[in-house]
């Protein structure tokens, strides 16, 4: 599967979710590349002023669910379809950030019976210029 057919797989795949009542499913927010042998996605947002916590980073809820919503969606894009339910999720904002800071969030999973999946989140003109990360396992649902 090449580079693109990849992209829009992990994205249409976001957008077929059952779980659109995720915060993050109304995001504006859009897989601008992914690659199927390194097991990753790069999805694009925007930081905006309900987003950023008192403390003036990524708010930590925020991450948790973004990370969890696009991570899903790349798991079962590289698992034909299976869903995968997260087991345990750990999260941390990093540094403080403007509203309009345009952002990348690297996702990448390991190939596994249970997955674990990272997300990071950095400045989408530096990489190095990372505010959150969040990493977590999954399971696989049971095929009934």
């Amino acid at each position: 599967m090449d580079a693109e057919e990849f992209r829009l797989l992990v994205s249409s795949t976001a957008l077929s979710k059952k779980s659109h009542y995720y915060y993050s499913g109304g995001l504006a927010a859009d897989v601008i590349s992914a690659d199927y042998a390194q097991r990753s996605c790069v999805v694009e947002l925007t930081a905006t002023e309900s987003e950023i916590s008192d403390a003036g980073c990524l708010d930590e809820g925020l991450v948790g669910t973004v990370a969890d919503y696009w991570t899903s969606a790349l798991i079962t894009a590289l698992s034909q379809g299976r869903s995968a339910l997260t087991t345990s999720l750990t999260v941390q904002a990093l540094k403080p950030i403007a509203p309009g800071t345009k952002l990348h969030m690297t996702c990448t999973a390991t190939d596994a019976t249970q997955p674990c999946a990272v997300a990071v989140i950095a400045a989408a003109a530096e990489s190095s210029d990372v505010y959150a990360v969040a990493t977590h396992t999954k399971f696989f649902k049971s095929r009934s």
